[in-house]
């Protein structure tokens, strides 16, 4: 690798850590419909099979799916939250591949080993 590759992985790495470190707020899950079924036990919707629609966001924590009821109020907050944590995911997998990239030209280099001789 030429010096001006590795300096425009560097450049690129430096501008995703920059994305990464300017997003506050985030969260790992996934904005749901559901159809949940109510209480009444004449409720033509439910009789109908449509049940009633509700936004959920879902985590899955521990091998265990958790629920949390959005409603209309909070969904709009919850998908920009959801995009939020996808966007910074990309980001950090994009920067672990110009590391490896970084890591292997490295070595391929000639530089010191940890035991002070050279490759």
């Amino acid at each position: 690798m030429g010096a001006k590759e590795r300096r425009r992985l560097l450049q690129r790495r430096r501008l995703l850590v920059k994305r990464v470190a300017a997003v506050e707020a985030f969260v790992r899950g996934s904005v749901v419909l559901m159809r949940r079924q109510c209480i009444r036990p004449r409720c033509r919707r439910c009789a109908e099979g449509a049940g009633h629609p509700t936004w959920v966001l879902t985590v899955s924590e521990r091998g265990k799916t958790r629920t949390v009821y959005l409603g209309e109020k909070r969904l709009a907050e919850a998908r920009r939250l959801a995009a939020n944590y996808r966007r910074m995911k990309e980001w950090i997998e994009e920067i672990s591949r110009v590391n490896l990239a970084l890591l292997k030209a490295g070595a391929a280099k000639g530089e010191k080993r940890n035991d002070g001789r050279t490759r």
